[in-house]
């Protein structure tokens, strides 16, 4: 046994660091992917509802503003995602298991493994994209006050997810299913394209770089670099307030405080808003890149660890794409009261009726605030109604 360890040993080392596959990450493997299956549908069931209210809710009159329309695209770039998924993890996760069989790699489950993986590769990289023209747009309204009006947004969102398509046009083409004969049984799986393939063709490298450079590691790198830009105007922003604070009337009224207390409290947490969507960036996308990218160098690696934990990084892709709703009901008070008429709206019986009639008053009448500010004001960018602390956050 000693004699044969120290063999393998010496085979992986002379294979190199991916050259065999690691015992304790193959067991991980194999144990995440007997539950991956059933966590997956519970995440997606959560994150369709979820998406569909925050689509529902952003969408509203008094929430129509350039970041929401954003937002809103963004969750239905998420929605598309999670719907690809469910019959996928179904299928392959939880109706069959480890072993390839013709009833798992059938003609038709083949072919809709290859249109699912085109649609959350789409998806995926145009809520990047949208992610990174979000934090441009705030950046520019921090700077100079002016911005995008609505419908500029809204086109551009739609630029952006023609655009990616457009891009996406080589990986299309490549993407399909070739018959393969196993134990005399037909198979039909994935034609291997730039990653695992021994001979890539050119088309299929343009493709793969395509993703993985402007896909994955370009607006990431655009994200984290506007978000430091925000995190040092806010900065800025707050030791000027300090010091016009410090140098100020001592006469000045308590409730004078109290409004640039609520000011410094409405930029503290716009910082906090920012450095929880700089983390989850990080956590979410910048594993993928390096897998992707230590892939595409090395053979091994994709056979021997990113197969291993491919499931894995999904798990962390589909829980990012069902947080938006949890993190705008933590930080968002506007959010929240949208989300109480909407819930009193489908409610029954008089109790629901009379409080979707109070809160329904109380929120469209702060919507009414928001359009006739937004409309004089910023032309409907970040700060809404009577600037809560809560909804200018909801909105950065």
């Amino acid at each position: 046994m000693a004699e044969a360890n120290a063999t393998n040993e010496t085979n992986c080392l002379e294979l190199g660091a991916f050259g065999c596959v690691d015992p304790h990450l193959e067991r991980y493997a194999i144990w995440y992917w007997g539950i991956h299956g059933y966590l997956s549908l519970i995440i997606c069931a959560f994150g369709i509802t979820t998406n569909a209210l925050n689509i529902i809710i952003l969408t509203r009159g008094a929430m129509r503003t350039p970041i929401n329309c954003i937002l809103t695209a963004i969750a239905i770039c998420d929605l598309l995602t999670m719907c690809s998924y469910i019959p996928f993890a179904s299928h392959f996760y939880i109706e069959c298991g480890l072993e390839a069989t013709p009833k798992k790699y059938s003609y038709g489950w083949s072919t809709y493994m290859a249109v699912h993986s085109n649609i959350s590769s789409t998806t995926h990289a145009t809520s990047l994209w949208l992610a990174v023209f979000m934090a441009i747009l705030r950046y520019v309204y921090l700077r100079t006050k002016k911005c995008c009006n609505i419908k500029q947004t809204s086109v551009i969102c739609v630029f952006i997810s023609v655009s990616w398509c457009s891009m996406m046009v080589p990986h299309y083409t490549l993407t399909g299913v070739s018959p393969v004969i196993r134990n005399n049984e037909t198979l039909y799986r994935l034609n291997d394209i730039a990653i695992g393939s021994n001979n890539p063709s050119k088309l299929a490298i343009t493709s793969f770089w395509l993703i993985a450079v402007f896909g994955k590691l370009m607006p990431c790198t655009l994200i984290s670099v506007f978000i430091g830009l925000l995190l040092k105007k806010l900065h800025e922003s707050a030791a000027r307030r300090k010091r016009l604070f410090a140098h100020s009337d001592k006469g000045r009224n308590s409730s004078q405080r109290g409004g640039g207390g609520g000011r410094t409290a409405r930029h503290q947490c716009t910082t906090t808003m920012l450095l929880v969507i700089i983390i989850l960036y990080i956590v979410c996308e910048i594993p993928q890149v390096f897998a992707i990218i230590m892939s595409a160098m090395s053979r091994q690696f994709f056979q021997n660890v990113y197969f291993l934990i491919a499931d894995t990084l999904d798990m962390i892709a589909l829980i990012n794409n069902a947080i938006n709703f949890v993190l705008y009901c933590t930080m968002s008070q506007q959010f929240r009261e949208h989300l109480l008429v909407v819930r009193a709206c489908t409610g029954a019986g008089p109790q629901s009726a009379r409080f979707n009639k109070k809160t329904y008053h109380s929120v469209e009448q702060s919507g009414v605030n928001t359009r006739t500010t937004n409309n004089h004001a910023d032309n409907g960018l970040c700060v809404t109604g009577d600037t809560n602390v809560e909804k200018s956050v909801s909105q950065v």
